[in-house]
């Protein structure tokens, strides 16, 4: 079968199995992934939305978070429209960057608008009015540009073992963008305002991720040009002959769940590693972790940065395992390595008692450990997020296979209306759970006194509820048949069944 893993096989994929994949160069995937570095900017800016709707408009925090919230629900409902029209719309001239760039265009105006040019210029009614306004553009031009991006890692290979590869290089975006920001944000930014998210600090920080992204963007869509076709997009008509024009149908999009076991248990598994990476996660959770138990926000975060940095290599060497095994099989094993990581946590922890985490905060043995197993699950999480980029392109391929049409939008929607809806579900599980602890019209804040309470509910929400998710994943895993094996053969049938649509159409 030839070398069918390794970072030989992810980096030079060629004709194996039978089949001609369609390789994708180191390059194209480094550039072409970069998109997500974009979607990442608009992310951490708006993190900053209820200081500006404060600062910039004189709202009121409680009613900001209403806006904030119910914004999310419509952010929600954009995803399934910006599915449809993406689909639609003819692939004639290539589309991926078409959408990419009028997303970031309305992205960016809206944020203008609500980071600069009508900041302090409204209050009241209208300021409400003028703020809710912004932020319905920026989520139209967001979700444009996040429903296209989201299938540049399942257009741009279809070859099984780069796919792994394809997906640790968008994780990398993903992980690095934030963490380069944030440095720059903290030593470069703030201190030019005193350490204030003023307005004027608001506006500059809105320019900066602003410009970045419009760089990340171009640099997509020049790594995009080879791909972005319309022989990439090109569906099989009922009638067995090529279908290049876009002619799918809202019963399309609905028999992809409906009628598609596998697309079923990817969005399970999907929903439940979201779910077991977001809980844990949560400002919260880390603020009773970090600032009550162990007691060391610098530590904490020094120990967070080892681990992401440390924990890309670890994931390297991870995304060869899903070249060579497969999105089902890694998804199964490293979920299991990830119980085992967190199941050691959690004894390291018991170990320590309410008392001892305080040792975790100091140089010495206990931060070592901590720090080992803090590298080793992020890099875990880090596999599993490659895992679930190359599931969803199988997915995709698999129903161009079943039923003839190619819909990487619609699987790429819901990929992101899912982890919005976990990210938000996370929330509320970690504000409810607080509550029952004492924390019902207050926060945990650092320097609050440990408890037996906080550390068991600590325990439960950072440890427990992950290994849940992991279980859930394992589980999904055995209604879920599109393995190594079976994706060949997938592969196989949609070459010959285009060869076929090829030569009817050209009789």
């Amino acid at each position: 079968m030839g070398n069918n893993g390794g970072l030989k096989g992810m980096l030079n994929a060629s004709a194996r199995d039978g089949v001609q994949y369609r390789k994708a160069k180191l390059w194209e995937m480094i550039l072409g992934n970069a998109n997500n570095g974009c979607g990442i900017c608009f992310y951490l800016l708006m993190m900053y939305a209820s200081y500006i709707a404060s600062e910039g408009y004189g709202i009121a925090t409680a009613v900001a978070g209403i806006i904030i919230t119910g914004s999310r629900l419509f952010d929600g409902f954009t995803d399934a429209i910006a599915a449809a029209i993406y689909e639609k719309f003819p692939a004639k001239h290539g589309k991926v960057r078409i959408f990419l760039v009028i997303g970031w265009l309305c992205a960016t105006i809206g944020v203008l608008t609500m980071y600069n040019w009508a900041s302090g210029k409204f209050s009241g009614a209208t300021g409400i009015a003028v703020f809710i306004l912004a932020y319905v553009i920026y989520i139209i031009g967001y979700t444009l540009n996040n429903v296209s991006g989201a299938t540049v890692s399942i257009i741009i290979t279809n070859d099984p073992t780069q796919r792994p590869m394809n997906g640790l290089i968008s994780t990398m975006y993903s992980y690095i963008t934030p963490l380069v920001f944030n440095t720059i944000i903290a030593f470069l930014i703030l201190p030019k305002y005193d350490n204030q998210y003023n307005a004027p600090m608001l506006k500059e920080a809105c320019f900066l991720y602003a410009g970045v992204a419009l760089f990340f963007v171009i640099v997509a869509c020049i790594g995009l040009r080879n791909v972005d076709t319309e022989e990439t997009f090109m569906a099989l008509g009922g009638k067995g002959k090529k279908d290049p024009e876009a002619k799918i149908t809202m019963k399309d999009m609905w028999n992809v769940f409906s009628q598609n076991k596998e697309t079923r248990m990817f969005i399970l598994t999907l929903a439940s590693d979201k779910f077991a990476q977001q809980v844990a996660s949560q400002s919260i959770i880390g603020t009773m972790l970090n600032g009550i138990l162990i007691g060391s926000y610098m530590m904490s975060t020094m120990v967070g940065n080892f681990s992401m940095i440390i924990g890309i290599f670890f994931a390297f060497a991870g995304g060869i395992y899903v070249a060579r095994y497969g999105a089902k099989k890694s998804t199964i094993v490293w979920s299991w390595i990830a119980i085992g990581i967190t199941t050691i946590n959690f004894l390291f922890f018991l170990y320590l008692g309410v008392d001892g985490m305080k040792s975790v905060g100091v140089m010495g043995l206990p931060v070592i450990i901590y720090a080992v197993l803090s590298t080793a699950l992020t890099g875990v999480k880090m596999v599993l997020t490659t895992t679930g980029t190359a599931m969803r392109a199988d997915v995709v391929d698999y129903e161009l296979e079943r039923s003839g049409n190619y819909m990487p939008a619609v699987i790429g929607g819901v990929y992101s209306f899912v982890d919005k809806l976990i990210t938000s579900i996370c929330s509320t599980v970690a504000a409810i759970c607080v509550s029952f602890i004492g924390y019902k019209n207050t926060v945990p804040q650092m320097g609050d006194e440990a408890t037996p309470e906080i550390f068991w509910m600590t325990m439960v929400l950072f440890l427990g509820l992950p290994i849940v998710g992991w279980i859930i994943n394992i589980i999904a895993m055995k209604g879920y048949s599109l393995d190594k094996e079976r994706m060949v053969e997938v592969a196989k049938n949609i070459e010959e069944k285009k060869a076929e649509a090829m030569a009817k159409d050209s009789e």
